[in-house]
């Protein structure tokens, strides 16, 4: 490089640079400078280089002479010059000389060049984000007497205050935190948040941390970035991408968040720059404002352990939880569902309420069939607030069979078909129903023949023809003539009973490997069907399918939005219902409008969407996907395979029916969020204390409010599930019922919930929630199992599709091993019926463990197993 190039600068731009933009900013910022006698302002774009080592690079294309040299000819005052050598990012160089240098201000150049970029790239979006802060006036005395006052560097207080903030977020108690190093190179800080020290011990501890760190390879993968600048060092921002000043032998660190800060005893300012995914738009600012008051309180307070250092002050805290409540906006209108299905067969008696491919039944009809199954219930000895199960497919039978046992004060136990094995029998030997109402074949199951056997219950069948007596509530009675729109009748006396009455029971699985039965009111299940139907735009001329199986509360949301509203139920037969291609031509057949699913299964179908072309469902206008987490490039396919559909994405457990839920109207990266709160309910996030948690921190959901189970049947305390929140009347939570989840999610800074996984075993495969405590426990009470333990396999997506058991055979000493992956398997199908997923066999002969004694999952995958 020639003498008259003495200040030179090399950025690396990760995340998108856009060159032309580049050129056009350089063109912008330096036309100031431009005068007579200063000479030109070069730009070059070397396109690709070659990449020998980490950024070495950088030192060679500033030796090339004919690169970064300014010719005596011409004597530019400044260039800047673009490589993207084979690692991926682009390296940005920039070099004046020195008579420049001495007349004008770098910094100012370079901040210059970085507001033309934003300025000539309006809207850019690109891989990084980031938000610039001074706080000089307000901690830079207070930084300053600390550091005076505990002998410490300030570089080490704002590492501190860095870790603990990143600490916070990951919920690592050693998060790795990449600083520069003395050689120009990256160093890895492993902070210790262990033992609750003080912040004053912390700030001791990261300082031996970052003296002892290692050097970073080139692929070193960090929790953040920081680096600490010399006041008078200029920051280049490049809109959309991450920019990181090069010094000698220096990678491209990978990292979500990269604090850079400017420091002196007057100042402190700086940038805060992240990836915009997994972050949000408001990340930038809200991270900055957690970093600003843990920083406050800590420099206030140094002995206050780092836990308790707050992220967020107590008002903010009190909004978000006040912004979650929605409990105050679940109105209803005190009709039971059965009563307004009652009121839509008074008005449009002749309508088609459910549509069983060619087998239609009006909403006179199904009055007229759930009459005589109140009757008959009544008949059998059913009183109010008895249980009565039905083993019923999806159709007209089994909607009729609801409305009959809600008529008669009953509550509903729906056995779905994959609950007719062991788990069915544990199920009925639980609730003792006085009566099962069923419809051939299923009457003459193993089920039905042990219900009569062993527990002598009555079995009302459908199909047995049977006396029909004339309903004195019969719609037609009550507006003669097709179309007749006699206003509804008046709830009368013992019809729908008080709202709080139960109105069904759903099984699922419990963490004590038996079925736990989730009772819902009247009350929740019409307030939450009247939401949905109004939210989704059901009503008549809606086609609404049912594809969600007997037995989960899914499938009864589906039925009463539909029926509720006067649209017409199509429930999907059993033949397609898990295959892909058949339902997707069904939708456009049967010209359905909403659909319900699970997003692994709505992948399988957008494959057979995509394949029909021109014969896709062109009908269908909702698209609702609950059950799992919804990635953001299914999202985002499904989008564009169905452009004429409102995508939705749900969230809530059976114990709330659902919590949540995200309309999905722009792309998407990473995950979905699940929203906000559906109306009736609070969700938030709390940690381990029950605290409302800060944004960007993960915490425990848990749903508060009226709908809110009661408790699990069988148990004489609801259990700690169901604990009530201890907290004071200023704090926001709504208080009452409430239910912890066992979900883990955090709360963005625009408010929107995101879900972060399992806080237990409970997985869910195709819509189905389930305990792997309740396999294992099946597992071993076969003779032939030793130990075992389950563990699910996600896809690629992060969507469970199978499950895998690690079984310790039982040896006999004669014969070795006896029974195989055959006879279990087919002992859990015995036990969980049609319920039970994909499980595939490893035999081992120990599991591995950790100290604790605890089974090691993650060690699980490195065992050498017999597959099966």
């Amino acid at each position: 490089m020639t003498e008259t190039a003495q200040v030179c600068r090399a950025y690396a731009v990760a995340g998108g640079l856009d060159t032309r933009a580049l050129r056009a900013a350089w063109r912008e910022a330096t036309a100031r400078y431009a005068a007579p006698g200063r000479g030109p302002f070069g730009f070059a774009d070397l396109g690709g280089v070659p990449d020998p080592g980490p950024w070495e690079s950088a030192g060679r294309l500033w030796a090339d002479p004919d690169l970064l040299s300014f010719p005596a000819a011409c004597g530019p005052a400044a260039r800047l010059v673009v490589a993207r050598p084979a690692g991926g990012a682009h390296l940005v160089m920039l070099a004046v000389n020195r008579a420049f240098a001495a007349r004008h201000s770098l910094a100012s150049l370079v901040g210059g060049l970085g507001a033309a970029y934003a300025a000539v790239g309006a809207g850019r979006s690109g891989e990084f984000a980031g938000a610039d802060f001074d706080w000089s006036a307000d901690l830079s005395p207070s930084l300053g007497a600390l550091c005076s006052r505990e002998g410490a560097a300030p570089p080490d207080v704002l590492l501190a205050a860095y870790c603990c903030l990143v600490g916070r977020h990951t919920g690592e108690d050693r998060p790795t935190v990449g600083v520069p190093g003395p050689d120009g190179g990256h160093r890895v800080v492993r902070a210790d948040l262990s033992g609750r020290p003080s912040f004053r011990e912390l700030v001791v501890r990261t300082a031996a941390a970052r003296r002892a760190g290692a050097a970073a390879d080139r692929a070193a993968r960090y929790d953040a970035l920081l680096s600490v600048e010399s006041p008078a060092e200029p920051v280049l921002g490049l809109t959309g991408a991450r920019v990181h000043r090069l010094r000698t032998d220096d990678g491209v660190p990978d990292a979500d968040l990269a604090l850079t800060v400017r420091c002196s005893a007057s100042l402190l300012a700086g940038r805060l720059e992240y990836r915009t995914a997994p972050f949000d738009a408001a990340a930038a600012s809200g991270t900055l404002g957690q970093l600003r008051t843990l920083l406050r309180a800590a420099l206030d307070a140094p002995g206050t352990p780092v836990d308790a250092l707050p992220l967020e002050t107590p008002g903010q805290l009190r909004a978000a939880a006040r912004e979650a409540d929605r409990t105050a906006a679940g109105a209803w209108s005190g009709r039971p569902v059965h009563d307004r299905v009652r009121a839509v067969a008074r008005t449009r008696p002749d309508a088609l309420a459910i549509d069983g491919g060619g087998a239609g039944v009006t909403y006179r009809e199904l009055c007229e069939e759930a009459g005589a199954v109140a009757r008959g219930l009544r008949a059998l000895g059913v009183a109010e607030g008895e249980p009565v199960a039905l083993l019923l497919p999806n159709g007209p039978r089994r909607a009729a069979a609801l409305l009959g046992a809600f008529r008669a004060g009953a509550h509903a136990v729906c056995v779905g078909t994959a609950l007719s094995g062991d788990r069915g029998r544990a199920v009925l030997s639980d609730l003792r129903p006085r009566c099962l109402l069923a419809a051939s074949p299923a009457g003459d199951s193993p089920l039905v023949s042990w219900f009569r056997g062993e527990l002598g219950g009555h079995v009302l069948d459908l199909d047995v023809p049977r006396d029909v007596l004339p309903d004195p509530e019969s719609p037609d009675r009550a507006a003669p003539g097709a179309g007749g729109s006699a206003p509804p009748a008046p709830d009368g006396p013992g019809e729908a009973g008080p709202a709080d009455r139960w109105a069904y029971i759903a099984y699922t699985s419990g963490s004590t490997g038996l079925p736990k039965g989730i009772p819902q009111t009247h009350r929740t299940l019409g307030q939450f069907v009247e939401w949905f139907a109004a939210e989704f735009g059901m009503g008549p001329g809606s086609r609404v399918a049912q594809w969600s199986a007997p037995g989960y509360d899914a499938g009864l949301v589906e039925l009463f939005a539909a029926l509720t509203a006067g649209a017409t139920l199509c429930p999907v037969p059993d033949r397609i219902r898990a295959h892909p291609g058949k339902l997707a031509d069904w939708l456009r057949t049967e010209r359905i409008t909403h659909l319900q699913t699970v997003p692994s299964f709505a992948r399988q179908l957008l494959a057979a969407v995509r394949d029909a072309g021109p014969r896709r469902p062109s009908s269908l206008n909702h698209l609702l996907l609950a059950g799992e987490a919804l990635p953001g490039e299914l999202a985002g396919d499904l989008r564009e395979a169905l452009p004429g559909v409102r995508l939705v994405n749900l969230y809530g457990a059976t114990e709330t029916i659902l919590a949540t839920w995200h309309e999905v109207d722009g792309p998407v990266r990473g995950a979905v969020p699940i929203g906000r709160p559906i109306p009736g309910r609070q969700v938030l996030v709390l940690d381990e204390h029950g605290r409302p948690c800060p944004a960007g921190v993960t915490g425990r959901i848990v749903v508060c409010g009226p709908h809110v189970t009661p408790g699990y049947v069988g148990t004489d305390r609801p259990g700690d599930a169901f604990r009530p929140l201890a907290g004071p009347p200023e704090s926001g939570v709504a208080g009452g019922p409430c239910h912890r989840t066992g979900d883990l999610g955090r709360r963005r800074w625009d408010g929107l919930l995101e879900f972060a996984g399992r806080g237990d075993s409970r997985v869910k495969i195709l819509g189905t929630r389930l305990e792997l405590t309740d396999i294992e426990t099946a597992l071993v009470a076969d003779e032939t199992v030793a130990d075992c333990a389950v563990v699910a396999c996600p896809g690629a997506d992060g969507l469970v599709t199978r499950l895998v058991a690690y079984v310790v055979p039982r040896r006999s000493p004669d014969r070795g091993p006896a029974s195989g992956a055959r006879a279990w398997r087919a002992g859990l199908r015995r036990w969980f019926g049609r319920a039970l997923p994909p499980v595939s066999f490893v035999t081992v002969e120990e599991l591995p463990r950790n100290p604790g004694g605890k089974v090691d999952r993650r060690a699980l995958a490195d065992l050498a197993p017999s597959p099966h």
